[in-house]
């Protein structure tokens, strides 16, 4: 039952911020709202530490946390990019592909597939090409916007893939924390432009509800897949796919035709069962 809790307070709190972070980057720009809301979080994960033993540091762990933070700036800015001009009913659930992405990249690195795993990954990317396919849909979709998520993801299956090794040298919180201090240490020098200060001032509450679901959902997700089993944690969590595209319709007005209905369908279910195969 943890588990179960913990996963699908991941996927809300992944989920439903994906509004007011659609709006507030499309009201103040991308660069605001990922210098804004990722010091934020990273603020307000620190107090954890308090609570958590001190890992054996290693210059391994230190630098792996480095080049992963890095990583991650850069996968929130695509990210935000995508949402600037694309419905979250679309980005989310590309996005949500990161999984299927970060077992690509195993792969790349020497894990043998197997048949289930391809046509799974092949499902993936056939429910992405539905979502992303408007076909004169009221809510229009950019195809800059659905290039961008399908970047993301591919950005965020490569943080997911070294989310590992980081873990395993500094532990859960202190690795994902120190994965957020690194990237919060690229965005610093944006805080010191008065556009994005301005622009921060006027969405606090937008960039404050989604730094909280942010490194809430990450904090969950680590505890539920500690809980275990890991299979369940990842099924549940992927759902945020859902949450985002149900949020963007009823406070966005956003709709999807039936193809991408299926789409959606689609890619939960296969992100979702490369998750369990995948633990």
């Amino acid at each position: 039952m943890l588990t179960v809790a913990l996963g699908l307070s991941t996927a809300l709190l992944w989920g439903l911020p994906d509004v007011p972070l659609a709006v507030a980057v499309r009201r103040i720009g991308p660069t605001a709202v990922l210098a804004g809301s990722l010091v934020l979080g990273t603020v307000l994960i620190a107090p954890v530490g308090l609570f958590v033993d001190l890992p054996d540091i290693t210059w391994r762990g230190v630098g792996l946390a480095a080049m992963t933070g890095v990583i991650m700036a850069a996968g929130y800015t695509i990210a935000f990019k995508a949402f600037e001009s694309c419905p979250v009913s679309v980005v989310a659930p590309i996005i949500s592909c990161e999984g299927a992405a970060a077992a690509v990249i195993a792969v790349g690195f020497g894990e043998r597939p197997g048949l289930l795993l391809i046509g799974l990954l092949a499902l993936a990317v056939v429910g992405v090409v539905l979502v992303s396919a408007a076909g004169g849909q009221a809510t229009p979709t950019s195809g800059a916007g659905v290039a961008f998520a399908v970047g993301a993801a591919l950005v965020w299956g490569a943080i997911l893939f070294l989310g590992g090794p980081v873990t395993d040298e500094l532990g859960a919180y202190w690795g994902f924390f120190a994965v957020r201090v690194a990237a919060s240490l690229v965005v610093l020098p944006f805080l010191f432009r008065p556009s994005v200060r301005t622009g921060i001032r006027s969405e606090p509450w937008r960039l404050l509800v989604w730094a909280v679901g942010d490194t809430g959902g990450n904090l969950c997700y680590f505890a539920a897949a500690d809980a275990g089993p890991v299979a369940l944690a990842g099924v549940l969590a992927a759902q945020f796919a859902t949450f985002a595209a149900i949020g963007g319709m009823i406070f966005l007005g956003e709709r999807l035709r039936p193809h991408q209905w299926a789409g959606l369908v689609l890619v939960v279910g296969a992100v979702s069962a490369v998750a369990a195969i995948s633990a």
